[in-house]
């Protein structure tokens, strides 16, 4: 993917900040819970990551991987645009994907991880190529020096022109200090979407 074809999915999905589901049935189990469901469907208008997480899901083809995958909205936001030719690796270390039905785990494309450590390099080392990886988005511990040390782990892992997400990338709470990597992050393009994306924690894109 190249930079304005980034900015183009950036900008329409900020000017429609919510999914648009092939299967809206996949969904089914979280519009139920009213916790959830406000993220997911972005009804209070700061969710919207989980929209560009769908749309960036339809325009680029390979591997996506996801660090952090609690409750697994981010996971339905993906599978719900997963491609053919597509694969989505998603790893925790804590195994709480309640709203994924087993439709979602019992498919191939889908690799549902949650006894991996981000910070495993064996186990990354054996689970993917160098150069493969066309989507990632870092979600787990929302510290600078948990996320440093997974971009760097990863980064011979993503293909050169691969998508890089990471949340809460703001100074919003004593022992968040993810907003660290964000100011410091050397990269040719960098994106704060913050304020439609994720209200006031904080949303970054980048591409190398």
């Amino acid at each position: 993917m190249n930079n304005s074809q980034l900015q183009k999915i950036i900008s329409d999905t900020q000017s429609d900040p919510y999914i648009k589901w092939n299967n809206p049935s996949l969904a089914d189990w979280c519009r139920v819970n009213p916790e959830f469901s406000v993220y997911l469907f972005n009804k209070d208008g700061g969710h919207g990551y989980f929209s560009l997480l769908h749309n960036l899901t339809s325009n680029i083809e390979g591997i996506i991987v996801e660090l952090g995958n609690r409750e697994g909205l981010g996971i339905l936001s993906i599978y719900d645009a997963l491609g053919e030719n597509s694969e989505l690796y998603t790893l925790d270390i804590v195994d709480d994907v309640r709203f994924i039905k087993d439709e979602i785990k019992n498919d191939p494309r889908v690799h549902i991880l949650n006894d991996f450590n981000s910070l495993d390099s064996n186990r990354v080392e054996k689970t993917f190529e160098k150069k493969s990886i066309s989507i990632i988005f870092l979600d787990t511990i929302h510290t600078y020096e948990q996320v440093t040390q997974e971009l760097k782990l990863w980064e011979p892992y993503m293909k050169d022109d691969c998508v890089i997400l990471v949340d809460d990338i703001r100074n919003y709470v004593p022992g968040n200090s993810k907003w660290k990597f964000h100011q410091e992050y050397d990269v040719s393009h960098k994106y704060d979407i913050t304020e439609w994306a994720h209200n006031f924690t904080g949303f970054g894109v980048y591409l190398r």
